[in-house]
């Protein structure tokens, strides 16, 4: 059972904030949140104790702003294409991998990107992001039940 969601992201780089967004939006349910802002280091902190997380992150554009990618993290590296692009110096990617090296990563990690269109400082989240988003909080409410 999912038994936290962090989003991860940077409030003042437009898209990147996508993460955190989701988890404004899932504040008051049932889901345990949390954020990390910047780099991605202090997911290994986040994390600890819990069995399956879920890290919500901007990638950047591959195919359309919005689309989304889900990896279970756990099992493999993320791929480096899109998702080690980011405005944090240190990134979800390394943070997975530096857990997995210390046996620190939880048994089960779902990573959702959600690929971005506008990264400038003091940029709003844009439409396609914002729907992916959305739709996003409302499947995570319903997989943590």
């Amino acid at each position: 059972m999912l038994t936290l969601v962090v989003g991860v992201g940077n409030p003042w780089r437009g898209d990147d904030a996508a993460g955190l967004e989701l988890v404004r939006r899932m504040a008051g349910t049932e889901v345990q949140v949390r954020t990390v802002e910047g780099d991605a280091s202090g997911l290994l902190e986040t994390w600890a104790g819990h069995e399956h997380v879920a890290i919500v992150d901007a990638a950047a554009p591959v195919t359309r702003p919005g689309a989304l990618h889900t990896f279970r993290a756990d099992r493999e590296p993320l791929p480096a294409a899109g998702l080690r692009s980011s405005t944090h110096a240190f990134g979800v990617a390394d943070a997975i991998e530096l857990a997995r090296a210390l046996g620190r990563l939880p048994a089960r990690v779902d990573v959702y990107a959600v690929e971005g269109a506008e990264f400038a400082v003091g940029a709003g989240l844009s439409a396609p992001v914002a729907r992916t988003v959305g739709a996003l909080a409302g499947t995570l409410s319903r997989a943590a039940r």
